[in-house]
């Protein structure tokens, strides 16, 4: 029996770098919609081996993106057209969560890993906390969330390298690297997770930028609270995830006799 392989499907929201609308690409080692590196959602090689179809949404530019102009709304829902046949579509900015803002139902799609919020609220009674790549920005969006009092953002905006995911094309080579990156999330985390620090007496944390779950590593060494982000959903919805199985079927089952199982 061949392996099934669902096929997940990613909105893109709309950079001068993307010379195509729609491309499917159906192995790790096809040519992906740009030239990031792995870890980033447009690099099929990101997927663990899930074939991978993308959408631009065009009209979603990144700054009526993140303000939630109608006009990156409706492109946002334009894309999810192209992507119905997969079981599960997610976008590639947080700030696509605009589009909760119109009630539209989805039938496949997370639109943000701040979809994943109502999952935080039942983990912890404590504040919630939010990792983003802007902290105003992120507080005009949830403002009126209903979780709104229990909400606590950082933002990644005065560290070097971030501010340039808020262009209209953050292409590699344009002003970072993923070492940039990362010594930014490095220090952001030691400041908010330190005495004094925001994000010091949360119960979980929330990443809503989608370049920040490729350093989960990196985040873990500053807090023990559970992680929430919409890659780690993804591949464990599609993926393998935990396969406790594959590892019974490589040593063999257990005996019968084994008096270590009860």
């Amino acid at each position: 029996m061949s392996e099934v392989k669902p096929q997940l499907g990613v909105i893109l929201c709309d950079l001068d770098s993307y010379p195509v609308d729609y491309i499917e690409c159906l192995t790790p080692d096809a040519p992906g919609i740009s030239g990031n590196p792995v870890g980033f959602f447009e690099n099929p090689a990101s997927w663990q081996g899930l074939p991978v179809a993308y959408a631009v949404a065009r009209g979603a530019r990144v700054e009526p993106l993140v303000n939630g102009e109608p006009e990156a709304v409706e492109a946002f829902w334009a894309a999810s057209e192209k992507l119905a046949h997969c079981p599960l579509v997610i976008t590639d900015c947080g700030f696509f969560f605009y589009a909760r803002k119109d009630m539209r139902q989805t039938a496949n799609v997370i639109t943000s890993g701040l979809d994943l919020l109502p999952v935080a609220s039942i983990l912890t009674s404590k504040d919630i906390g939010i990792l983003t790549v802007s902290e105003p920005l992120a507080a005009k969006l949830l403002c009126d969330h209903v979780l709104s009092s229990r909400i606590v953002i950082a933002g990644m905006e005065s560290e070097p390298g971030w501010a340039t995911m808020l262009t209209n094309d953050h292409a590699l080579g344009n002003g970072w690297d993923q070492a940039l990156l990362k010594e930014g999330v490095a220090a952001v985390m030691k400041r908010e997770f330190g005495p004094g620090g925001r994000l010091e007496n949360i119960g979980v944390l929330v990443l809503e930028c989608t370049l920040l779950p490729e350093f989960r590593q990196e985040i873990r060494k500053y807090t023990s609270v559970p992680i929430l982000d919409v890659a780690s959903f993804a591949l464990n919805a599609l993926g393998k995830g935990f396969d406790a199985g594959a590892s019974v079927d490589a040593v063999g089952s257990p005996s019968a006799g084994d008096a270590s199982v009860q």
